[in-house]
């Protein structure tokens, strides 16, 4: 599947009105079934399926489809001073 990255922009902004903590876009790289979105605060795993729904039919990705992707984020792991 060829990706524009306009359906990361999209899910990433649907994900920050239910976790303003997931953060702001930097990056990503194609895994074996989607891709990992590197954001200013950690990491999350968009699978295929929820990318190419994006694409082609935004309106049919529910608040629970939502919230199985906000289970893939993991925060930086790089300390912060006190």
């Amino acid at each position: 599947m060829q990706l524009s990255v306009y359906v990361i922009y999209e899910l990433l902004i649907r994900l920050q009105e239910l976790n303003p903590a997931v953060g702001e876009y930097l990056s990503y790289k194609k895994i074996s079934a989607g891709i990992k979105v590197q954001t200013t605060t950690g990491s999350l795993e968009f699978p295929d399926t929820m990318l190419d729904q994006q694409f082609h039919h935004p309106e049919s990705v529910a608040p629970a489809d939502l919230n199985l992707l906000l289970g893939s984020f993991k925060p930086n792991t790089s300390a912060t001073p006190r």
